[in-house]
């Protein structure tokens, strides 16, 4: 299902891909504080039910996605260089998380579900708050298609015992 997802986020690329308004300052700030709460809120989850090595899959991938968001509106220029903290930060987390995630067990599982989220909430963000327009006919059915197979794929994944 994950191969799936990239494969079509590859063919939805073919046509390049608009570069989009930039999106609010506040909106962006908002989108990456909701994600690093989901982060935390996961962690809490993973301990509460005893699946905290993919609880901390899922706030590597988290981490790893507020990095490469940050990356893309850093590099804007002007007064959003200051997201390079968001870059420095979000790789930080996103590592330990990762580390912490090998460490306990199930490394395919951690790397596998922040590898999928590290991709999936780009592509979103660049839709919702990067104002990046979905590309028309196929190469926008394809796009929509690949951030569905990604998230699915990630959903798979975490599901403990389950055939992978």
């Amino acid at each position: 299902m994950s191969m799936l997802g990239l494969l079509a986020l590859a063919v939805s690329l073919v046509g390049g891909s608009s570069e989009g308004t930039g999106g609010s300052t506040v909106e962006i700030l908002l989108w990456l504080g909701a994600t690093a709460a989901a982060a935390f809120v996961a962690l809490a989850i993973g301990r509460t039910f005893g699946a905290l090595a993919v609880a901390e899959g899922v706030a590597g991938g988290l981490f790893f996605s507020i990095g490469d968001i940050s990356v893309k509106v850093a590099t804007q220029g002007g007064a959003r260089t200051a997201f390079a903290v968001g870059v420095v930060v979000g790789y930080a987390l996103g590592t330990a998380f990762l580390q912490l995630g090998y460490q306990k067990r199930e490394a395919l599982t951690v790397a596998g579900i922040a590898t999928l989220l590290t991709n999936a909430l780009p592509i979103a963000a660049g839709s919702v708050v990067l104002g990046e327009p979905v590309p028309s006919g196929l190469l926008g059915a394809m796009r929509i298609l690949a951030f569905a197979a990604v998230t699915a794929g990630a959903i798979l994944l975490a599901r403990p015992g389950k055939g992978r």
